[in-house]
């Protein structure tokens, strides 16, 4: 059994109805999305650089030639380590996830689900 998407009295199914209706709608929400991705992605690179530029002067700090960190021997030494790697990580994770979106075409479809999920 074959089934046929029904047309209006245009000739047009109810996605392509919607698409037209709803053109100038599309448009707003691209250039809001566009707005709204460029600004994440700034501050996830910006973040990024702070966290690398935050464990390269910690770990510059060392005792004369040998190379060992100063703060080495405390234990907070470590959880700013782990700190440091994590948020550096998901910074950096969040910047490609972000471009993925900016190199999107936008089409229709993906405003129900995919573009906002990631935005999320």
């Amino acid at each position: 059994m074959l089934v046929s998407n029904p047309l209006n009295k245009e000739n047009k199914t109810a996605e392509e109805l919607f698409a037209t209706r709803n053109e100038q709608l599309h448009q707003e929400a691209k250039e809001w999305l566009m707005r709204t991705t460029e600004n994440c992605t700034m501050f996830s690179v910006f973040i990024a650089i702070v966290a690398f530029v935050a464990a390269y002067i910690v770990l510059e700090g060392s005792y004369g030639n040998i190379g060992i960190p100063i703060f080495y021997s405390k234990s907070f030494f470590v959880v700013f380590i782990l700190a440091d790697v994590f948020s550096l990580t998901l910074a950096l994770i969040y910047v490609g996830i972000f471009f993925s979106i900016l190199t999107s075409s936008f089409p229709l479809e993906d405003f129900r689900t995919y573009l906002f999920k990631n935005l999320i």
